[in-house]
């Protein structure tokens, strides 16, 4: 009977033990963290990539429509969002323009393109966040911030801007890039190659990168130097430099209302650099620190560089 009476007594978890515990758990989640991190980078960029393969199949097929790429922009270069009443201005932009060749042709079929992109008519589209226009990696707003856009509504966002120029000056004044204000440009014309060639890059800006406005759909590789007429060029490329283009500044740094700025040129939240499309479809990652000789000579279609990394 003692027998049965006795009971067994079962050691507990001391202090110390459970805080080994907790110590151990915690250095593998700190081992495994990054590499779900790394992960899911490598899934969101591969995502990003596929969108620019789209834009490059979707730039193919408008030539073969039309015989002719897209322009940044439909309207001059000195006409834009930050003009007085810009509804008066026609400013329909590439990345409207291929809407039909990125399974947009909804949207396109209902885009009055008899009248501005800033038009009351259009504002419901225009509000619309194209998934195929953003990178999975961008962590910013899904409509534009700066005032000359909210002024109006809401205008969402596009990752991705057209290569227009080497520098600004060139992209307000002899543009030798692709995509730029009123560009007629063929194939024909880039004589570097359309493997040597960039067409797009992205851009990580939330100001400037509204997908129906061609105001500010084109940029340069040099980021923008206000002192350095008239190429108006900094001595860096324009991947993830900051601040990539401010204009009007008041005495205390503030921006004027009439001036839009475009603070990140091409640009991501991927590490290290951005995705860019060259003209033959394939799309590269280019390093921040890519040569800038390099990174011009890509950027221009009838240079005559020789583009060897």
């Amino acid at each position: 009977m003692a027998n049965l009476l006795r009971t067994t007594s079962r050691r507990a978890f001391t202090l110390i033990e459970l805080l080994v515990v907790i110590a151990i758990i915690a250095i593998l989640v700190a081992l495994l963290l990054p590499a779900v991190q790394q992960a899911r980078e490598a899934a969101r960029q591969t995502a990003c990539r596929n969108n620019l393969k789209q834009l490059g199949i979707a730039f193919h097929n408008y030539h073969d429509q039309h015989r002719i790429l897209p322009p940044s922009s439909t309207s001059d270069v000195d006409s834009g969002v930050w003009v007085s009443s810009p509804q008066r201005f026609h400013l329909h932009g590439w990345a409207s323009l291929i809407l039909p060749a990125v399974d947009g042709a909804n949207i396109f079929n209902r885009i009055n393109y008899n009248v501005s992109a800033f038009d009351a008519s259009n504002l419901p589209m225009a509000t619309i966040v194209l998934p195929v226009y953003r990178c999975p990696s961008f962590s910013g707003p899904d409509h534009s911030t700066d005032p000359l856009y909210t002024q109006f509504g809401q205008y969402a966002l596009r990752n991705y801007v057209g290569m227009g120029a080497t520098d600004i000056g060139r992209l307000w004044k002899d543009p030798d890039g692709v995509f730029y204000y009123r560009s007629r440009t063929r194939f024909s014309d880039i004589s570097d190659g359309l493997s040597n060639t960039i067409f797009t890059a992205e851009t990580r800006d939330t100001g400037a990168a509204v997908w129906i406005d061609g105001s500010a759909a084109a940029i340069a590789s040099r980021r923008y130097d206000a002192g350095n007429p008239p190429s108006y060029a900094g001595p860096e490329i324009s991947i993830n430099y900051y601040p990539y283009y401010l204009t009007d500044r008041d005495g205390s740094g503030n921006k004027a209302f009439d001036s839009l700025d475009c603070v990140w040129g091409p640009s991501s939240f991927h590490p290290g650099g951005a995705f860019h499309l060259l003209g033959d479809g394939s799309v590269r990652f280019l390093s921040q620190h890519i040569n800038a000789d390099l990174y011009q000579a890509l950027s221009s279609r009838a240079g005559g560089e020789v583009a060897n990394e």
